[in-house]
């Protein structure tokens, strides 16, 4: 797959079996870093005045790793060999939601919980699906969550939304499935970033 269309990080754990303390030969994996990159066709939007802290979503233990998660029957997870991400999904996801914000050109004041912005609303994610699901009909990459936005000085919810995105894929391979996951974020990134400024504009007419 071409490099324009996402950054893949080929990490070579090769231990040398002095180094080794558990005698234990490690195996190679790949990292893959999904990459966000806003519509080009999207539709010229207003800035918005107002600033805006994205939290890191929370997610069950399952979610909250970087190994690629993957459920071959409803409820039973397993992993992709030899593949993780390049952060823990929720982390991963509020990086790639950050860039959506910041690719839009709509809003100055964006960023994490962990900067100094004096925010006027905080975007809080339960992150409930990040994971490729095999199904009757095949193979599919799965980013599902919920939205809510808050008022920050508050912590009252002034605006909240389900997103879910699936996109299918044919092959078994990681790079497949990880072409098919960047295609959810684009989509669910998008979709996002959009709802999160309409919202935010709209509950600020009645301050």
């Amino acid at each position: 797959m071409r490099s324009s269309r996402f950054l893949l990080l080929a990490v070579l754990v090769l231990l040398a079996a002095c180094g080794d303390l558990l005698g234990v030969k490690r195996q190679p994996f790949t990292i893959y870093a999904p990459t966000y990159h806003a519509p080009t066709t999207a539709a010229a939007a207003p800035a918005v005045g107002w600033q805006l802290v994205v939290e890191t979503p929370q997610a069950s233990e399952a979610l909250n790793t970087p190994r690629i998660v993957v459920m071959p029957s409803p409820g039973v997870i397993e992993v992709y060999p030899g593949a993780r991400w390049s952060d823990p999904a929720p982390a991963l996801l509020r990086n790639l939601i950050l860039q959506g914000f910041a690719q839009s050109g709509r809003i100055l004041g964006v960023g994490s919980s962990t900067g100094a912005l004096n925010a006027d609303y905080a975007l809080a994610i339960d992150l409930q699906s990040f994971q490729a699901e095999i199904r009757s009909d095949g193979w599919h990459a799965v980013i599902a969550l919920q939205a809510r936005l808050l008022d920050y000085r508050t912590s009252r919810v002034v605006a909240a939304k389900a997103f879910a995105v699936d996109t299918p894929f044919a092959a078994r391979d990681t790079a497949a499935a990880f072409a098919a996951f960047e295609a959810s974020v684009q989509q669910l990134v998008s979709e996002l970033v959009d709802w999160t400024l309409t919202a935010g504009t709209a509950a600020q007419k009645p301050r």
